[in-house]
């Protein structure tokens, strides 16, 4: 690819990574939530319910780190790749 391919992937690369940080952000915030509702919870159904919540909201929170992941080793690709493209057409 290009040096201006590259440089336009990892634009997109980051703007899609500042979504995914923010996604995690509030997840992280709900799941502590529901995990504090359920700690302090009075009677078992709203304890069960909020149990439940919590469990989804980390499985959620769990997956999204996996694709977090992916992301910046995608973006750790390409910052190699732009690096050799940025050498090559400065030695033009």
């Amino acid at each position: 690819m290009s040096i201006t391919r590259e440089a336009a992937y990892l634009y997109l690369c980051s703007k899609e990574l500042t979504k995914m940080n923010k996604k995690l952000h509030d997840l992280s915030k709900e799941a502590q939530h529901h995990g504090q509702k359920h700690a302090s919870a009075a009677d078992e159904k709203t304890r069960h319910k909020h149990a439940k919540k919590h469990h989804h909201a980390t499985q959620e929170l769990q997956h999204l780190i996996k694709e977090h992941h992916e992301m910046l080793s995608r973006i750790k690709h390409h910052l190699v790749n732009y690096n050799n493209a940025l050498r090559k057409e400065l030695k033009q």
